[in-house]
């Protein structure tokens, strides 16, 4: 009996290894099959879509850096010479035409005016402009857009000193003539051979003296310039070509012939 039970148990531990040998054979085969149908998980994609993106930022890095290249902050004077909603065209201090554009980033100022803006821009207005010129399509984005006054020059001869009212009445090359207002702000100078250019003041301004004159034309009177810098040249002679100012010629008086006085004709 004890040996038919070791027989039996001998033969059941003989099947119950037989099938896990089987078990590990067939779990090894669907392993190997399992692994050899199913890819790597989307690693490959992944890795190309993340190129096409690092491709298109330096594509977008490029093109920005090459606009840079092209854009450089510059401003210009100029006059206007037409105008509309979105652009200015200006004849700039060497008489090239300027093509500026205004966006709604552009900020316009005027000493004459707080609110001030593209509307109140007319032809001749003097502005002065700074914004991004793009150097290949010429062009300029304005970014601060300024009404500028530039001073005038006259040259010419005193022909009237107003001691009261502080103005003097100058007789320019052209025979125009124009009123100049000398202010407290405003600087004299006398220039001499001798002394060169030294300070002077209103009191030293003789009639016929030649003069220079720096100012602006006055808001309220177009005919009279706000002088800001006066320069006297006393020993300068006065412009010949000027016959408001020229020296006046005296006609020769009429010399009566002597009466005789009881002599004889020959």
């Amino acid at each position: 009996m004890k040996a038919k039970g070791k027989r039996q148990k001998a033969k059941f531990l003989f099947i119950i290894f037989s099938l896990y040998i089987v078990y590990s054979i067939l779990y090894a085969h669907h392993t190997h099959r399992v692994n050899a149908v199913s890819p790597t998980p989307q690693v490959i994609p992944l890795n190309e879509k993340l190129n096409n993106q690092i491709n298109d930022l330096k594509e977008r890095i490029a093109s920005r850096v090459a606009q840079l290249k092209l854009v450089e902050r510059r401003g210009i004077i100029g006059t206007v010479t037409d105008i509309s909603n979105t652009q200015i065209t200006l004849s700039d201090l060497k008489d090239e035409t300027r093509f500026v554009d205004v966006d709604e980033l552009t900020k316009f100022s005027s000493s004459s005016s707080k609110d001030f803006g593209i509307s109140d821009i007319g032809k001749e207005t003097k502005l002065g402009i700074l914004g991004l010129y793009n150097r290949e399509s010429k062009r300029l984005l304005a970014r601060f857009i300024e009404v500028v006054s530039t001073p005038k020059f006259y040259h010419g001869v005193i022909t009237s000193v107003n001691d009261k009212n502080f103005t003097l009445t100058i007789s320019l090359t052209d025979n125009k003539q124009v009123t100049t207002d000398i202010e407290n702000t405003t600087k004299t100078f006398l220039f001499t051979k001798a002394n060169g250019l030294t300070k002077s003041g209103f009191s030293k301004i003789e009639m016929s003296t030649r003069i220079l004159v720096v100012g602006f034309p006055d808001k309220k009177d177009k005919d009279k310039i706000i002088a800001t810098r006066v320069i006297l040249f006393p020993e300068l002679p006065k412009n010949p070509a000027n016959s408001a100012v020229s020296a006046p010629t005296k006609e020769p008086t009429p010399t009566e012939e002597p009466t005789p006085t009881g002599g004889k004709k020959k």
